[in-house]
């Protein structure tokens, strides 16, 4: 896999560092990312963020990784570092060697510190936990195309009116950016391993201004899931200029509602963290994560103060509610745990247990072959067809994940 001619240029309101990236057997792909002109001062133009957007999938693909022009010498160190951190994980990720036409301490003295910023649990929890910090988080990111389709715009377009009035009541900054780099990357490896190194290529354009950048952990240190944000390997993203900080790995979610959601007006005010956008809605009230949120929120006693969810859980859809995965089942349970402890709402504990008890009996190997498959064909019609298969399919089932 290779990084070459890392370009900056202006189109419209817009600065794009971006570069040319040998990705497929054939052709060569463009991966851009985007900010805004105001913040073309906190641009560093080197080939940093391509290098940690694209490392677990050329690790997964067997490549070297082989970047024309200069990356952080830090950097690199901390790449090579937790690369033997993911080989020891043992999930199809072997070290690669990471060659680069120049390896250089970053040039920079940036000053403020930003995080990224959904609107969902865990980054309102990081965000309110270092409101009295001596250096707080004064810059929001907000990245496009990552934890949201691209072809929802209208959950995109909710979700940034929202963050800005959030950044607007609290006096913050917010940073959208916007990057394809998913669509290059997805057919390779699963977004859940290579989100990681997408998040830091977004902060890591913006070390000329960014100090320090904090990613909001998934889960608490007991129960972290070897995937792309670690505990382990976040921070080796950091760079001379830029550390990485994975925040908030000391709380259960549960505790994070507790301990910061629940007490503050401007979280239940625009908490998000539906996918869906069903009909419109901000949170949909119906999918798996805003049911367990719901959960959280009811066993917090403040479902009846969050403004952006129904203000009733319907215990036969909580009940019917797809559980996939180990994180998804943790969540769950420490709604459960949290329940029982407290003497709350015995139709909503007795539809959790039925769930959960639903949850193992699927846990079948039939669907873990059918994703590998899936996964197989993905990647060939990325490498060979440049997509064809994939976008024929977008087309006819109106999904594109």
């Amino acid at each position: 896999m290779r990084v070459l001619d890392v370009r900056q240029r202006k189109a419209g309101d817009q600065i794009i560092l971006s570069a040319r990236c040998k990705v497929r057997r054939f052709g060569l792909d463009v991966l851009n990312f985007a900010v805004p002109r105001r913040f073309a001062d906190f641009l560093v133009a080197d080939a940093s963020p391509f290098a940690a957007a694209l490392l677990l999938p050329a690790m997964k693909l067997g490549e070297d990784l082989e970047i024309e022009g200069s990356i952080s010498a830090r950097l690199h160190a901390g790449m090579t570092k937790m690369m033997r951190t993911i080989a020891g994980w043992d999930v199809g990720l072997e070290p690669i060697r990471v060659v680069a036409d120049e390896l250089v301490p970053d040039p920079v003295a940036p000053r403020v510190t930003g995080a990224f910023f959904s609107g969902g649990v865990d980054s309102f929890y990081t965000y309110l936990s270092h409101k009295t910090d001596p250096q707080p988080i004064t810059h929001l990111m907000l990245a496009k195309g990552y934890d949201i389709d691209r072809r929802n715009g209208g959950l995109w377009k909710a979700t940034v009116h929202n963050v800005e009035q959030i950044a607007k009541e609290e006096q913050l900054t917010l940073v959208e950016i916007d990057s394809n780099v998913r669509s290059l990357t997805d057919p390779i490896l699963s977004w859940t391993y290579s989100h990681g190194g997408g998040l830091a290529g977004a902060a890591l354009c913006l070390r000329g201004g960014i100090s320090r950048m904090y990613i909001a952990s998934s889960a608490d240190v007991e129960h972290q899931a070897r995937r792309g944000s670690h505990l382990a390997i976040d921070h080796l993203w950091s760079t001379e200029a830029l550390s990485f900080v994975h925040d908030g790995w000391e709380a259960t979610r549960m505790d994070k509602i507790d301990r910061q959601i629940a007490r503050s007006p401007l979280a239940l005010k625009y908490l998000r963290v539906c996918y869906t956008n069903k009909k419109g809605t901000y949170n949909c009230g119906k999918c798996e994560k805003c049911l367990r949120t719901m959960v959280s929120l009811q066993a917090a006693g403040v479902l009846d103060r969050a403004e952006t969810f129904p203000a009733e859980i319907d215990p036969k859809r909580l009940a019917a509610v797809p559980i996939e995965g180990y994180d998804e089942a943790v969540f769950h349970r420490e709604n459960l745990t949290a329940l029982r402890a407290r003497n709350l709402a015995p139709e909503l504990q007795q539809a959790l247990v039925t769930a959960l008890e639903s949850a193992a009996d699927d846990s079948t190997r039939a669907g873990s072959v059918a994703q590998r498959i899936r996964s197989d064909i993905d990647h060939l019609d990325h490498s060979y067809a440049r997509g064809t298969l994939r976008r024929l399919r977008t087309h006819v089932t109106g999904r594109s994940i």
